[in-house]
């Protein structure tokens, strides 16, 4: 059994070029082990999901180099990256990407087609990812009829269909509401733990930091490690939304306090009317 699921190094992805040149991710180096929750964490636009994008095959980097399991993908043509991804890498989406035409089982076995054996080798498979998700009732229901969390339970039932080592998901409690963002984030932990595989989570949701292995912070496309490192929790005086102090971009001196907010939106209507939002 490979240890070592995945192996990025000195990866780098540019957008233009001359004065226009953008460098999204910035030599981001790192190794994930097997059964391991990793968070990649970081201020808006500091290129997460390009980083995830690349991890799994969907885009190319500039430069640098990426291994799965004992597969080097940068190296392959791109005629051969679906089935390589079918069977070593499974995807979880924010907006979910299910087809709308198709049941919640034939959504699932989807993916199956570019592996050995095809639909009717998984079909046992996909019966033990819909009880195990509690779909059962929902199997030959059309994703319109689904609820955030029944669909977005089965993306993860389709991203575990071929049994990849490694799951990438971006922002998979984006769109959910606060109990079934929490019944995603136990799924995913169980996977860890019941499947053997790895998760790779692009998210800005500070809840599921208390049930990951390892915090990747991402900061201008540079990569750190940040699992020792404490945050500085503090509340946006206007809106009240809670903001890591650490990585708030968004901040201003106000009569000798330094006050944090989560957008420049919010900060505008402070500066408007400042003593309005102070509360001592």
């Amino acid at each position: 059994m490979v240890n070592k699921i995945l192996i990025a190094e000195n990866l780098t992805r540019e957008y233009g070029s001359g004065r226009a040149l953008v460098r999204a991710v910035d030599n981001v180096s790192m190794t994930v082990l097997r059964g391991q929750l990793v968070l990649i964490m970081g201020p808006s636009g500091s290129g997460k999901t390009t980083l995830l994008s690349m991890l799994g095959g969907l885009l190319r980097p500039t430069e640098g180099k990426i291994m799965i399991s004992d597969t080097e993908i940068t190296k392959l043509d791109e005629s051969v990256l679906p089935s390589i991804r079918a069977r070593k890498v499974g995807f979880i989406f924010q907006g979910f990407n299910l087809l709308d035409a198709l049941t919640v089982e034939e959504n699932i076995l989807f993916p199956t087609q570019l592996v050995a054996g095809g639909i009717n080798a998984k079909r046992a498979r996909a019966n033990e990812l819909i009880e195990r998700l509690d779909l059962s009732s929902r199997r030959k229901s059309l994703p319109r009829t689904l609820s955030g969390g029944e669909k977005q339970r089965v993306a993860i039932a389709r991203a575990l269909i071929n049994s990849p080592p490694l799951i990438l998901a971006d922002e998979p409690t984006g769109n959910l509401d606060s109990h079934n963002g929490q019944e995603v984030m136990m799924i995913l932990q169980n996977i860890v733990n019941d499947e053997e595989c790895t998760v790779i989570m692009v998210t800005h949701d500070p809840r599921v930091e208390d049930i990951s292995d390892r915090i990747l912070w991402l900061e201008d496309g540079a990569l750190r490690n940040r699992k020792t490192e404490l945050h500085s929790w503090v509340k946006d005086p206007v809106c009240g939304m809670r903001v890591d102090e650490w990585t708030a971009e968004v901040f201003m001196e106000y009569r000798g306090k330094r006050y944090v907010f989560c957008s420049y939106r919010c900060q505008e209507k402070f500066k408007i009317g400042p003593t309005k939002y102070i509360t001592s």
